[in-house]
């Protein structure tokens, strides 16, 4: 009102039209602009700041650019809650799904780490190289911790690509990818004690490979895995974890562009283990499809835990808790704060684990190699190798290698390994020599880096490649798609000895792209082209397997990269491995395909050591007149045995003392062996005599019986005659079955015994597995025992013919 009248002094009549529709086109101007300037600022804040509706709620993420002109952005979800807080009563127990939230949630940075202490004397043996050498730098991941850490990452590159509209929940709607990308989750590793999801960023291996990437958090330590070994605390924490992140991944990774029917789980060194793991539960059947296991399997002596009620106990003194009854036990540790409980330094000797998975019946339902046998992960596609150098971190630990190894260092490293790992006393002594044996350059024996060099192949043998084998072989026998790899390269460093190989985990900077960004805190290599090269044929790889179970395709090996570097991996083509050819890929500099990796030492370990075990038992048999512990019968049948007995061992608790005191062998005095003699001639002689009666007495029946048919049936039936002979060869079966000498395995000097593969993987002091079949044999009526059925026994439908169980994934 008062405008117009300002307006009627100043302007003549005839000009007040005019002047009127004037206001109204400008202030019709100035709304546009403000609505602009809206929309602009709405699409701005989209563009840099994403939002995405899950089944949960709404998050809010943020647009990060790549280090590269050729590379897309990516979108980062970070600290996105998977799980329920596992706190207070919720403590050792299985995870539970995340409460929905209102609003949005801000999903712009990470979320505290679980509880860990990398000041404990940690299993560094057991750990990536690079995670070792910068303790300093991954004290900075870590130093934000809390319970409450159960939270994954999500790294979605940003692509044009054609969307539809979807209703998640209620009426807000979401826009899914029409063609949507394979979903790569990371398992990071750390011996099960360190170690977090939020040190690898996705974000270059997701958009050069145009794919999906996801990191997470799972408990680890005390608090992932401790276990009573019964209904009091399970165990396996840290792996109900990791289901449950693969269940929320399923659910809600379409809504970030993934494809919930391509996902893929991979991880390194403990990762690697824990993958396995997976592959071998039902809890995580149809959760994922593919596996990529690097330097690591479930078959290595620190992957799982067969003692863990030994460490549990010793938590417990430790902190003031009573040991006497798991449920007192777990309600006391439960009220400890997780400060207290982390800060308690307990380790297991050097290979193997205090706190790790353990066979509960349930998540993990027998021991990996027999669930392996039984096919219990034929249903999914696998990629595993090895690294060329994988166990410096045992070598470094034992003495100063900057000059080589002495023969002295050299004895000592091999004593002290058979010590831990075996701990029969008689049998170690053959078992040590031998070992020095075959890791001994003989053209070479006094070179002291060429000892070096053979005693970090020991420990790779041991415990990288001899498992890592066994695994392919055991998925490709029959048919599943296999691929195996063994790494040959790493950065230039200077933390790093230059005489050293590939060391355990120096592939993943290659996998993460780090080359193609350069030095960062964790990877401080001075980067070549030829490093660039491989991490992007590293990355196609990794990512075509992730996309089609086939590293070599969709996407070719090309020299297309962001450097000028020729790809060595053109003309190149990654075959299928199969226990026969044993084919593999050389990744280095010098590509190739190659077979049967380190078979003459895989041999050794597979076959000629349990042999070797073998030959201790029927020695010490025949040398004795004193009674000893019988053979176990299934040690004389080809088939392997599901058996979980073990051979007679030391109580020595692995510390290898005694048998660094035993000093040269000392022949002892002479002695009349004319008693033991005449013994064994005079059971010779009967076992002799038993047989000509047993063959007289068989041949006197066999005669009696025909002369009887040809008297009833002049004109006797083929039929008859068979069923005879059949009859006969039964009979003759059974007697050759009971007359088998002990010596039998003298005779087979490749037949493994059953349960070795399992005593090799456990200590000395090992206690009895709680699988199905002993758990269910202990009556429910014995005074405090409490009802064990529904945590021992397999899920309805379990088979225990030998064959995969319903619940099975195989294919076969």
């Amino acid at each position: 009102m008062w405008l117009a009248t300002l307006k009627g002094h100043l302007a003549p009549a005839h000009l007040l039209h005019q002047q009127g529709t004037a206001t109204v086109a400008h202030c019709a101007l100035l709304w546009w602009m403000l609505c602009s300037s809206w929309s602009l600022t709405k699409a701005t804040s989209q563009k840099f700041y994403p939002t995405v509706t899950t089944q949960f709620g709404k998050l809010r993420g943020l647009r990060v650019p790549v280090p590269s002109e050729v590379l897309r952005p990516v979108d980062q979800y970070l600290g996105v809650p998977y799980a329920a807080p596992p706190v207070g009563e919720k403590r050792f127990m299985p995870p539970e799904q995340p409460s929905p939230w209102s609003g949005v949630k801000n999903a712009t940075h990470f979320m505290p780490v679980c509880p860990q202490n990398i000041h404990n004397t940690a299993p560094e043996i057991m750990m990536p190289i690079w995670f070792t050498y910068n303790l300093d730098t991954v004290a900075t991941y870590i130093q934000d911790q809390s319970e409450d850490c159960l939270y994954l990452n999500i790294y979605a590159p940003t692509e044009d690509g054609e969307w539809m509209t979807v209703e998640p929940h209620g009426e807000d709607r979401e826009p899914l990818f029409i063609f949507p990308r394979p979903v790569m989750v990371y398992i990071h590793g750390g011996s099960y004690m360190e170690g977090t999801g939020n040190m690898m960023d996705g974000s270059i291996l997701a958009s050069y490979g145009n794919v999906v990437v996801v990191t997470l958090n799972y408990r680890i330590g005390i608090l992932g895995f401790l276990s009573t070994g019964d209904q009091a605390a399970k165990g396996n924490y840290g792996l109900l974890d990791q289901i449950q992140a693969l269940r929320w991944i399923s659910k809600n990774i379409g809504y970030f562009g993934g494809d919930p029917g391509r996902i893929t789980v991979f991880g390194s060194g403990i990762g690697a283990s824990c993958v396995s793991l997976l592959t071998l539960s039902h809890h995580s059947e149809g959760l994922f499809h593919r596996a990529i296991i690097q330097s690591g399997s479930a078959l290595s002596s620190w992957a799982v835990n067969y003692h863990p009620v030994k460490y549990t106990r010793m938590l417990a003194e430790r902190v003031g808790c009573n040991v006497l009854d798991t449920v007192d036990m777990v309600s006391c540790l439960q009220k400890k704060s997780a400060k207290e409980l982390v800060e308690q330094d307990i380790q297991a000797d050097r290979y193997r684990v205090a706190f790790g998975p353990v066979i509960d019946g349930d998540v993990i339902p027998d021991d990996p190699e027999i669930l392996m046998e039984q096919g219990e992960f034929l249903n999914y596609d696998i990629m595993l190798g090895v690294n060329q150098g994988e166990g410096l971190r045992f070598v470094e630990n034992v003495m100063d290698l900057e000059d080589g190894v002495s023969g002295s260092d050299f004895d000592f490293a091999v004593s002290d390994f058979v010590d831990s790992l075996y701990g029969y006393p008689e049998g170690k002594d053959t078992l040590r020599e031998t070992i020095k044996f075959m890791y001994t350059d003989w053209a070479d024996k006094d070179n002291p880096e060429t000892r070096r060099k053979t005693l970090v192949a020991l420990f790779t043998d041991h415990q990288w490649v001899e498992p890592s084998v066994v695994t392919a072989d055991l998925h490709a026998r029959y048919g599943s798609p296999t691929y195996f790899y063994a790494f040959y390269h790493h950065c230039q460093s200077l933390m790093k000895p230059v005489w050293s190989d590939s060391a355990h985990g120096d592939e993943v900077p290659y996998v993460f792209g780090i080359p193609m960004v350069g030095p960062t805190d964790l990877f401080p290599c001075n980067f070549s082209r030829n490093d660039i090269m491989l991490s992007a044929v590293v990355m196609t790889y990794w990512t075509n397997f992730a996309k089609s179970g086939d590293p070599n395709k969709p996407v070719p090996q090309d020299t297309k990269f962001i450097h000028t570097k020729a790809n060595r991996f053109e003309e190149v083509a990654w075959s299928k491995y199969d226990p026969y050819d044993q084919l593999y890929l050389h990744i280095g500099l010098k590509p190739r395909i190659r077979d049967h990796y380190r078979a003459t030492k895989v041999a050794f370990w597979k076959h000629l050591v349990p042999h070797l075990y073998n030959l201790h038992d029927v020695f010490h048999y025949s040398s004795t007149t004193t009674k000893v512990t019988p053979l176990d019968p299934t040690q004389s049948s080809g088939k392997r045995s599901g058996s979980t007995g073990r051979p007679p061992v030391s109580t020595s608790h692995g510390d290898g003392e005694a048998g660094r005191e035993m000093g040269p062998l000392i022949m002892p005095n002479p002695r009349d062996y004319s008693t033991e003699l005449s013994v064994t001639i005079a059971v010779g002689a009967s076992l002799l005599f038993l047989n000509v009666l047993a063959f007289a007495a068989l041949y006197y029946r066999k005669d009696k019986r025909s002369r009887q048919e040809t008297s009833q049936q002049p004109s006797p039936q083929r039929e008859s005659k068979g069923n005879n002979a059949s009859h006969t060869n039964t009979v003759d079966e059974t007697l050759s079955s009971q007359q088998r000498s002990p010596c039998e395995a003298l005779h087979n000097p490749l037949h493994a015994s059953p349960s070795y593969s399992l005593s090799q993987r456990r200590s000395p002091d090992d206690i009895p597995l709680m699988t199905p079949n002993n758990i269910t044999m202990i009556p429910n009526s014995l005074m405090g025992l409490s009802n064990m059925s529904p945590y021992s026994t397999f899920p309805a439908g379990y088979s225990s013919t030998g064959l995969p169980s319903t619940h099975s994934t195989t294919r076969v």
